[in-house]
């Protein structure tokens, strides 16, 4: 199998793996795709021209799957930072409810001529 038909199956598989749902076991699946572009570099350096016509073809649909790659690997990155605010939020809000008046700030403070 040449190093283009590798690299092929490899982008397939992350493109699969990137659009699959992926919220309950979303720590395997960044490492599996961790372990997939490093295979994917390793074989790509290996690449040397010239190529076949279908060769070609192949290189033009990895081009294609890429955006498609990128795209998704937002998305986790995205989702990623979102479920990070939340939990500050949470940590935040939780604080609050437990000490309302800790973070009250006071200017100074009145007091009463009358006695």
């Amino acid at each position: 199998m040449s190093n283009v038909q590798q690299c092929y199956n490899i982008t397939e598989m992350l493109v699969k793996l990137v659009k699959s749902p992926y919220e309950t076991q979303r720590d395997e699946v960044i490492a599996e795709v961790e372990s997939l572009l490093e295979q994917r570099q390793s074989v790509m350096a290996d690449m040397k021209g010239p190529y076949s016509e279908e060769e070609k073809k192949l290189g033009n649909q990895i081009l294609a799957w890429n955006s498609e790659i990128e795209r998704g690997l937002a998305n986790l990155r995205n989702d990623i930072k979102r479920n990070m605010n939340s939990v500050a939020k949470k940590k935040t809000s939780a604080k609050k409810y437990t000490n309302p008046y800790e973070s009250m700030q006071f200017d100074g403070m009145f007091y009463d001529k009358k006695k």
